[in-house]
């Protein structure tokens, strides 16, 4: 199911929304193979709806794609479970590779570490650092 940029248009003006959720090949979830963004159709939504453009399921998608969606005109990316997968890698090195037991607020606090890289990086890759 993609959006389709006229009924995209005419929801947003019933509705009165301020953000609208495009699907143009991204997907919740880890993907099963390479995501293939439809470029073409988001540029066809941005120019029908005025209000800010999100895409769900940003976990996975390459660099180089979010980088061309955000100039065509997404405004905000989800990215919950590639920061999901990078917590549990943390943690369940943290509670079954350490040679001693893990001290559970080290373990939270370290978790929150790998999270918050993937963040930095993300950031930085969306060209959003320094504008918050």
């Amino acid at each position: 199911m993609f959006t389709d940029p006229d009924k995209a248009a005419e929801f947003v003006n019933e509705t009165g929304i301020n953000g609208l959720a495009v699907a143009i090949g991204n997907a919740h979830g880890f993907y099963k193979g390479e995501p293939k963004l439809d470029f073409k159709r988001l540029k066809k939504i941005r120019d029908k709806v005025p209000v800010p453009l999100v895409l769900h399921g940003g976990s996975g998608i390459a660099d180089a794609d979010f980088k061309k969606a955000i100039s065509l005109g997404i405004n905000k990316i989800n990215i919950y479970t590639e920061m999901s997968a990078s917590a549990s890698k943390k943690m369940k090195f943290l509670l079954n590779e350490q040679e001693k037991p893990a001290d559970y607020p080290a373990s939270l606090h370290e978790t929150r570490m790998a999270v918050r890289e993937v963040v930095r990086q993300k950031i930085n890759i969306f060209g959003s650092n320094g504008k918050a």
